[in-house]
């Protein structure tokens, strides 16, 4: 078996004491060239690999970031959260940090002591935490949430633009009938999408009608109810934007189930990308949102912010793209 390399064998090997070889791997300046080039040629030759740990512990400096997740039920189970952690983890794997996973109500975050810093999976239900947090001056990046009047950087998809270009993209398909089932208003996200959309509506001149817009809450229930509402319709519409993929999918279900087509009977467009959307019954036209990507650079701002003292607020707002499948087709204006 190798010898087990550590701090003493390579000081040893350097021909300096341990505290020399401590203060190269920590990158401290006090020591002269000749004795750095003497540690790194014998770390080199030993193949020494530093403990990371106890380099943390040595430089006093906390190398773990707080991950604050507002608890909501199947949050393990929700694509949107495993696509945000996956960026994140994979970030902080490249920089060598560790992450605190805390799922909260909104009253409780990690001690100030055990991390470095702060990064908010959206604030929804977190207002109160976010305030305190900020009054502390802990680092702190929010996710997912667009925060334009506090002194937060945040990392956001744009949500209201990606709507405008669904209902864009189904006009020049010839739909005129277009309804909306929301996702959770209460949401910045919900609300930005259903906001976008009304805002394209009436920016092309169509009908913003009442019978169209049907409110949910991302959950498949909500979904259900809404699909039947708009197909029990007399003059129902030809194209339903969802608010999410998992509502789409479901939407399409209440649909073939009641012996219709999609899309020969009606057009339906989803949001998100969730792998689930190609592989449903009608592979689902959607829009993409870079989750993973938001989550590794809400953790590089937050790094940046970290390492800068008073460095302004970030503000991003990331694109989406639209995926197109065969949940839409070309329909002809006869009304």
């Amino acid at each position: 078996m190798r010898k087990k390399i550590d701090i003493g064998t390579v000081a040893r090997k350097a021909g300096v004491s341990t505290t020399t070889v401590s203060r190269v791997l920590n990158n401290i300046t006090t020591v002269s060239e000749q004795n750095r080039q003497r540690v790194l040629q014998a770390i080199t030759k030993l193949r020494y690999a530093p403990n990371p740990n106890a380099q943390r512990l040595a430089s006093g400096q906390s190398r773990t970031i707080g991950l604050i997740i507002p608890r909501f039920e199947g949050v393990f189970h929700s694509y949107y959260a495993l696509a945000v952690l996956k960026g994140i983890g994979m970030a902080a794997e490249q920089r060598r940090y560790d992450l605190l996973l805390h799922l909260t109500d909104g009253t409780t975050a990690p001690a100030p002591s055990a991390v470095a810093g702060l990064l908010f999976v959206d604030v929804y239900g977190c207002e109160d935490l976010l305030d305190r947090v900020l009054e502390a001056g802990t680092p702190t990046v929010v996710l997912h949430h667009y925060l334009a009047d506090l002194p937060v950087s945040c990392v956001a998809i744009d949500n209201a633009t990606a709507a405008e270009r669904v209902v864009d993209y189904l006009v020049k398909l010839g739909h005129r009938d277009i309804a909306t089932i929301t996702g959770d208003l209460k949401t910045q996200a919900g609300l930005d999408r259903f906001d976008g959309f009304v805002k394209a509506m009436k920016a092309r001149q169509l009908p913003v009608k009442d019978a169209y817009l049907r409110f949910g809450d991302f959950g498949l229930p909500s979904a259900r109810a809404a699909a039947e509402a708009l197909l029990e319709l007399k003059d129902r519409p030809t194209a339903i934007f969802v608010g999410s993929d998992e509502m789409a999918l479901e939407a399409i279900n209440v649909v073939l189930a009641k012996r219709l087509r999609v899309p020969e009977d009606l057009s339906i467009v989803g949001f998100d990308d969730n792998p689930i959307a190609a592989h449903g019954r009608v592979p689902l036209t959607t829009v993409r949102q870079p989750l993973s990507e938001m989550g590794r650079m809400g953790l590089e701002v937050l790094l940046q912010q970290m390492t800068r003292k008073r460095a302004a607020p970030t503000k991003l707002l990331l694109p989406t793209e639209l995926i197109e499948r065969k949940s839409c087709r070309q329909t002809w204006l006869e009304r």
